[in-house]
């Protein structure tokens, strides 16, 4: 599995700046680094996407945008894998809202992701 970069991490951030139109300036750069560091220690993707999504929102990295730059870093571990989660933003928007509210924790997001998650290989045929 290839391991998460911070230069992936603030590209894909500054990617959904342009969309949402936000302030894009890294708010903790130790969180950023902590959470990379600490989700490269994790095999299994399902697991790694996850504790990434999860720490994104729980310990905003960047000023705005967070929850929406943590679903596309999770989604980018799983389709490097070869999976998809699909089109269920609905769903890890309630994660996120959950993990805002104290109410979810990174089991419940694993738990979910390994779900969700599709085969890209089988969702094409």
């Amino acid at each position: 599995m290839d391991d998460l970069t911070v230069e992936q991490v603030i590209t894909l951030h500054r990617h959904v700046m342009t969309i949402d139109v936000g302030d894009d300036r890294l708010l903790s750069e130790a969180s950023l680094h902590q959470m990379i560091f600490s989700a490269n220690r994790i095999d299994e993707c399902c697991s790694r996407a996850g504790f990434a999504f999860f720490s994104l929102v729980a310990y905003p990295a960047f000023r705005e945008g967070n929850s929406h730059t943590a679903r596309l870093v999770a989604e980018m571990i799983l389709n490097q894998n070869g999976f998809t989660i699909g089109d269920d933003n609905a769903g890890l928007d309630a994660l996120a809202k959950g993990i805002e509210l104290f109410t979810v924790e990174p089991a419940d997001i694993e738990e979910w992701l390994c779900s969700q998650v599709k085969n890209l290989k089988m969702s094409s045929e």
